[in-house]
């Protein structure tokens, strides 16, 4: 009986050792298994990629897919509107003006600000015969939306510049064409579409203003996700701050190929990116700028966007929809990996130069 529960036992162990070289001669074959790809719905702008470069590069780049995210991405007309698909709970990330982000986080929608897309980057394009802002005053001025930071930076100029002007809004693509058939005197926008109108010489258009020059380093497009995601992923919102600054500093390191990519995902030429480049700026590190969203916020309160009771105390509303924690976690692990001499430098995309005189330069660009 012995013998037979040996031979049992010696049956049972061999088979056992087949089936597990059976398994690794498969591993040895297959390899192991791929990470899966974590579904990620981002939002932008149309045609706005010059602001927000960091989800069209990162995605060519492969940067996106290097951190195990397929992203799924929309895009929509302006930033109010992206911030009520946001609302609707139809995005994991957005990319958006400062602006309508402030006002749909006042108005109780869970999103929190990460990063920085970039500062600055708007201008106000008149014709001809506008030559300073107080020929604005009585004209229409056109803007890609209400709730926009165009819109604000328009009541912005209309505050500091003791002027009045009919607001005209328009999808950001159509408002050369409003201007081009005069139904319109300037037009505020994200760039390039200003410097657009400029290069093609359209009623003898020239930038009459840029925000830099009505806000200074301003805050413009943010990278903001679900506030979930902060309280109860933290790590997944780290893996999406670690792209998009890879994609901001990669943008940085090559503005040339950075342009091509973003002229190809914005629908425009090489050319017209190039020259309206210089005015759009992306800051690194990426860190969001307290300083001129408070500013913001004031304004957009004061001008009756946001419902002051909805904000009842400015230092705390700001504490709690702008986290730049992730950005300086990355910052302190680069430091570690490269060692103590590891300094950030603040850098901007291109100095800033003067527009091209007008009628200079033909653009080719599609309508």
């Amino acid at each position: 009986m012995s013998g037979k529960l040996n031979w049992m036992l010696v049956a049972a162990l061999t088979a056992a050792a087949l089936v597990a070289l059976s398994g690794l001669y498969l591993f040895h074959l297959i390899g192991p298994s791929p990470r899966e790809s974590r579904s990620l719905r981002v939002g932008h702008l149309v045609a706005d990629e010059l602001h927000q470069p960091g989800w069209c590069v990162a995605q060519e780049l492969g940067f996106v897919s290097e951190e195990g995210f397929e992203p799924a991405n929309s895009e929509y007309m302006n930033g109010a509107a992206e911030m009520e698909h946001f609302a609707a709970g139809e995005l994991d990330v957005a990319y958006v003006g400062a602006a309508p982000f402030l006002t749909a986080r006042a108005a109780g929608v869970d999103i929190v600000a990460v990063a920085s897309s970039n500062t600055e980057g708007s201008s106000i394009v008149a014709a001809r015969e506008i030559r300073d802002v107080a020929d604005l005053n009585g004209m229409r001025v056109g803007s890609p939306g209400i709730g926009t930071i165009q819109d604000y930076i328009l009541t912005r100029v209309e505050e500091t510049h003791g002027v009045s002007f009919t607001h005209f809004y328009a999808k950001i693509t159509d408002l050369i064409l409003y201007f081009e058939r005069g139904e319109i005197d300037a037009y505020i926008g994200w760039e390039p579409h200003p410097t657009r109108a400029v290069v093609e010489g359209i009623r003898g258009a020239h930038t009459l203003l840029t925000s830099h020059e009505i806000l200074p380093g301003h805050q413009c497009c943010v990278l903001a996700v679900r506030g979930d995601m902060v309280r109860n992923s933290p790590e997944v919102v780290a893996s999406i701050v670690r792209w998009h600054a890879k994609a901001q500093r990669w943008v940085l390191d090559h503005p040339d190929t950075a342009e091509e990519i973003i002229a190809n995902h914005s629908g425009v030429s090489v050319n017209l990116i190039h020259a309206a480049h210089p005015v759009v700026q992306h800051n690194y590190p990426p860190y969001l700028d307290l300083t001129s969203m408070r500013i913001m916020l004031e304004g957009l309160m004061a001008s009756g966007k946001i419902d002051p009771e909805d904000v009842p105390d400015l230092d705390s509303f700001l504490n709690h929809a702008v986290d730049n924690s992730f950005v300086s976690s990355l910052l302190q692990t680069q430091r570690l990996s490269l060692g103590s001499t590891f300094e950030p430098q603040v850098a901007a995309s291109l100095p800033r130069t003067a527009m091209a005189p007008r009628g200079a330069v033909s653009v080719p660009v599609s309508r």
